[in-house]
C-alpha cells in the first residue's frame, strides 16, 4: 500500500471522526457534506485499488464496490430527505442485501486449501445455531410488531443474523487471515451494528443520526482500505482465509453463540430490543443445548479418530492397526493374511537433499499407491518415518504374499517439482496365522525386511526360521562395531581394528621399476571369537548401522599417523590410498574432515588418493559428485577402485572427478592368456580422459610386460608384496629400493 493511499485513507478517517461533531440536518450542513466526501473518497480509493491489484475473483470486489456505492447513494438520499427514517431504513436494507451476496465468497474463503486441515462438523453446527437465532429474532419481532410487521424489519433482521453467523464462523475457526479479509470482516461487523439499530429500532434515527452516519462512513473507509491492500487480490479464495484453528479453540468459540439467545432475552427485558417471550427463548435454548452436546460428542469422536490416524497420510497408525487388522480378518475368515513391513530405501537421503517438504509429499504418494495396490483386500498403516505396514489377504496358492504387488506399485518414478524420484523399498513378509498376534508377526516381518536390505534392497523377503539366526547375528556384529567405534569397547570383548598396508610399486620401465611409491590402507578386524575378519565380512554391517563414515575416519586417522611416522624415519614421500564407502560419500563436509586430518599429521593433500569403490552402487545424487569435487579442489586425488566388476563404471568416470582407474584383478589376469583387446580399449579410454591406470592383483612376473606395453604405470599385488603391518613397511620399502627388480612375494600370504 503506497504512502499516497495511506494518506488519503488517513484523511477519510479524520473526516469520519469529525462527522458526529459537525452540524447536520440540512442539505448543505457540514456534517452531511463531510459524510458525502467520506463515501465518495472511499469509492475512489476502492476503485483504484481494484484496478491496481487485479483480484483473482473480480466478482467479489464488484459487489464490494456496489456496497460502497450504495452507501454513497444512501448518504445522498438521507441528506436529501433530511434524515427521513423510512428512507434510511430502506437504504440500509439494500446495503444488507448486497452484503448477503458477498457471503458465498466468504464461504469460499473458508474452503480447505491444499494440505490444510479439514473444515469440521462444529462449523456446520455453528451455522445451524445461527439459523436457530434467526428464528428466535424473527419470532421476537413478530411478537413486538404484530403479524403485519414491516417487511424491511423482518428481512433486514434475518440478513443481520445470517451475516453475524458468517462473521462469527470466520472469527472462531480461522487464524492468520489476510489483512484485506480482516478489514472486510471488521466492516461487516460495523455494518451489523448499523443495521441492527436501523431495522430493529428505526425511531432511534431521529435522536442518533450522527453516530449512525459515522458508523456508515467507517464501513466505507474499512472497505476502501481492504481494496487498497495488496492481499485483496486473493479474497474469495482459500489463500486469504488463513488456517483453521485447533478443534479445541473452535469448540470454545461456539460458546458466545450459545449465549446469544439469553442475551437477546435480557435486551428485550430492558427494552433495548422488542421483548422475546420465554416460550420462544426456551425451545431455542434447548436446540442450542442439544447442538452443544452434539458438538462435544463429535469432538471426542474426532479426537479418538485422530489418535488412530497418521496426520500426514491419513492412514491408520500403529495404535489403530490392530483394530483395522482384526476387521480385515473378520471380513475374510479362514483366508491367508500376510503382514508386510515396507521400509523405503535411502529415504533420509531424499530428505537431506530435496528437503522435508518433498519427503512428506513422497510419503503421501507412497501411501496412496500402497492403498490402491491392496484395495479392499488389505489395510495400509504408517507407523512412523519411512515405514509402512500392510496387512493383506492373498490367495491360498500365493505363499510369497503380496510382495510383488507392492514392489510393482512403487516401480514408477515419483515426480515432484518437475523432477523424477526413483524410490525402492525393502519388504519383509510374515504370515499372520490364526491365533498369532500382530506383534509376533511384526517381529518376523522385521527380520525378513532386514534380510531384504542385506540382500541388496529393493526386494521382498518372506520370513523363514533360518533368517532369524542370520539377522540376529548381523545385529550382534553391528552392536559390536558400534561399541568398537563409538564407545571404545574393551578389546577382550569386541576386539580391535588394525590397519595394514599393501605396497604400490612403480611399473614404468627404468631403474625405478619395482620401487614402492605408495601404499593402500586396508582394515582388519581382530575379533576375539571369529579371528581375523577382512572387510568383506563386516563392511556391509558397518554401512547398515550407519557407521561406514566413522569407520573410514578411523582407518584414515591410523593410516595418516603411520605415514607421518614413516616420513619421520626418512622414507621417501609415499602416497597413501584410502577407501571411502557410501556413508562417507553421502556425508557433507568430507573435504573438511579429510583436510583437517591431513593437516594434523603434516601430510600434503596431493599425497592422498581417495578410492571410490564399485562394490556398492552409488546413487545418482548431485551432492556426492559435489562432495568429490570439493575433495579434488582441496588438493586430494580421487581413484576409481575395482574397475570392471561393479556398477556402471563408465557412468562413474563421467560423473566423478576421477584421476586414476584401478583395474580389478579379474581384468589384470586377462593378459596372462594374451587377451589384451579389452584392456587396450580401457587404456585408450583412460588416455583420452587423462586418467592414470593402476593394475591390481598382479601375481605373476609374466603379467608385467603386457601391462607395461599398455602404458600402465603402477601396480600392486602379491607379486610385489601383500598387506603388512605398519611396522614392516619401512624395511620393505628400503629393500625394494635397494633391489627393485626382485619381484618375489613378501608380506601376508593372502592378498585382499
Amino acid at each position: 500500500m503506497s504512502k499516497r493511499v495511506l494518506g488519503v485513507l488517513g484523511v477519510l478517517a479524520v473526516l469520519t471522526g469529525l462527522v458526529p461533531l459537525l452540524p447536520a440536518g440540512g442539505g448543505t450542513a457540514a456534517g452531511d457534506v463531510a459524510a458525502l466526501l467520506v463515501h465518495a473518497g472511499a469509492l475512489l480509493v476502492a476503485c483504484l485499488g481494484v484496478r491496481a491489484h487485479r483480484p483473482v475473483v473480480p466478482l467479489v470486489w464488484v459487489l464490494v464496490l456496489v456496497l460502497v456505492t450504495t452507501g454513497l447513494a444512501g448518504a445522498v438520499v438521507t441528506t436529501a430527505s433530511r434524515g427521513g427514517v423510512d428512507a434510511t431504513r430502506w437504504t440500509v436494507l439494500v446495503v444488507q442485501l448486497v452484503a448477503l451476496a458477498v457471503v458465498p465468497f466468504l464461504v469460499r474463503t473458508l474452503a480447505r486449501s491444499a494440505g490444510a486441515a479439514r473444515t469440521t462438523w462444529p462449523d456446520l453446527f455453528l451455522t445451524t445455531c445461527g439459523g436457530a437465532l434467526v428464528v428466535v429474532q424473527v419470532l421476537g419481532m413478530l411478537r413486538a410488531t404484530g403479524v403485519g410487521a414491516d417487511a424491511a424489519v423482518l428481512t433486514g433482521t434475518a440478513a443481520d443474523v445470517v451475516l453475524a453467523v458468517v462473521l462469527l464462523r470466520l472469527l472462531s475457526t480461522r487464524t492468520g487471515m489476510a489483512p484485506a479479509t480482516a478489514l472486510v470482516l471488521l466492516a461487516a461487523g460495523t455494518l451489523l451494528a448499523v443495521a441492527a439499530l436501523v431495522t430493529a429500532r428505526g425511531e432511534l434515527l431521529v435522536l442518533q443520526a450522527s453516530p449512525l452516519r459515522t458508523l456508515g462512513c467507517a464501513v466505507s473507509v474499512l472497505l476502501a482500505a481492504a481494496a487498497a491492500h495488496p492481499s485483496m487480490r486473493h479474497l474469495g479464495t482459500p489463500a486469504a482465509g488463513g488456517g483453521l484453528r485447533r478443534d479445541g479453540h473452535r469448540l470454545l468459540a461456539v460458546v458466545p453463540v450459545f449465549c446469544a439467545v439469553p442475551v437477546l432475552w435480557v435486551l428485550g427485558a430492558f427494552g433495548v430490543l422488542p421483548d422475546v417471550a420465554v416460550e420462544v427463548v426456551a425451545p431455542s435454548g434447548y436446540v442450542l443445548a442439544c447442538a452443544g452436546v452434539t458438538l462435544a460428542a463429535l469432538a471426542v469422536n474426532r479426537a479418538e479418530r485422530t489418535a488412530d490416524r497418521d496426520p500426514l497420510t491419513d492412514l491408520v497408525n500403529r495404535r489403530g492397526l490392530p483394530r483395522a487388522a482384526e476387521q480385515l480378518r473378520r471380513r475374510v475368515p479362514g483366508q491367508d493374511v500376510h503382514l508386510c513391513l515396507v521400509d523405503l530405501d535411502d529415504f533420509k537421503q531424499i530428505n537431506d537433499t530435496r528437503g522435508h517438504a518433498v519427503g512428506d509429499a513422497l510419503l503421501v504418494e507412497v501411501a496412496g499407491r500402497l492403498r490402491r495396490a491392496v484395495g479392499p483386500r488389505g489395510v495400509v498403516s504408517r507407523t512412523g518415518g519411512d515405514e509402512f505396514i500392510v496387512v493383506a489377504w492373498t490367495p491360498p496358492e500365493d505363499e510369497e504374499g503380496p510382495g510383488d504387488v507392492l514392489l510393482t506399485a512403487l516401480d514408477a518414478p515419483f515426480a515432484f517439482d518437475g523432477l523424477p524420484h526413483q524410490v525402492s523399498a525393502s519388504i519383509g513378509i510374515a504370515p499372520l496365522r490364526a491365533g498369532a498376534t500382530l506383534a509376533e508377526a511384526l517381529v518376523d516381518a522385521d527380520i525378513a525386511m532386514y534380510a531384504a536390505k542385506q540382500a541388496g534392497k529393493g526386494r521382498a523377503q518372506v520370513y523363514r526360521p533360518q533368517l532369524r539366526e542370520r539377522v540376529l547375528g548381523a545385529l550382534v556384529v553391528q552392536q559390536e562395531l558400534r561399541r568398537l567405534l563409538l564407545q571404545d569397547g574393551d578389546p577382550l570383548e569386541v576386539g580391535e581394528l588394525v590397519v595394514v598396508h599393501q605396497p604400490i610399486v612403480d611399473l614404468a620401465p627404468g631403474p625405478a621399476q619395482g620401487v614402492v611409491v605408495g601404499v593402500e590402507a586396508l582394515v582388519r578386524w581382530h575379533h576375539p571369537r571369529a579371528g581375523v575378519l577382512v572387510p568383506d565380512e563386516f563392511l556391509q554391517h558397518a554401512e547398515a548401522a550407519g557407521l561406514g563414515a566413522r569407520l573410514d575416519e578411523h582407518v584414515a586417522a591410523r593410516a595418516m599417523a603411520d605415514l607421518a611416522r614413516w616420513d619421520a624415519l626418512g622414507l621417501p614421500p609415499l602416497h597413501l590410498a584410502l577407501n571411502l564407502g557410501v556413508g562417507s560419500l553421502r556425508r557433507r563436509g568430507a573435504a573438511r574432515w579429510i583436510s583437517s586430518l591431513a593437516a594434523r599429521h603434516g601430510i600434503a593433500p596431493d599425497r592422498v588418493h581417495l578410492e571410490v569403490t564399485e562394490h556398492e552402487e552409488l546413487p545418482d545424487d548431485p551432492s556426492i559428485a559435489a562432495s568429490l569435487r570439493e575433495v579434488v579442489a582441496a588438493g586430494f586425488h580421487v581413484d576409481l577402485d575395482d574397475f570392471g566388476i561393479g556398477y556402471t563404471s563408465l557412468s562413474y568416470m563421467r560423473r566423478f572427478p576421477i584421476s586414476t582407474v584401478k583395474l580389478d584383478r579379474s581384468l589384470t589376469t586377462l593378459v596372462t592368456g594374451g587377451d589384451t583387446s579389452l584392456l587396450e580399449g580401457i587404456a585408450a579410454l583412460c588416455r583420452a580422459l587423462d586418467m592414470q591406470i593402476l593394475a591390481e592383483g598382479v601375481e605373476e612376473a609374466a603379467q608385467l610386460a603386457p601391462l607395461q606395453a599398455l602404458g600402465i604405470s603402477r601396480a600392486q599385488g602379491h607379486l610385489f608384496g601383500a598387506a603388512m603391518d605398519a611396522g614392516d613397511v619401512p624395511g620393505f620399502v628400503r629393500r625394494r629400493a635397494a633391489q627393485p627388480a626382485r619381484d618375489e612375494p613378501e608380506g601376508e600370504g593372502a592378498l585382499v
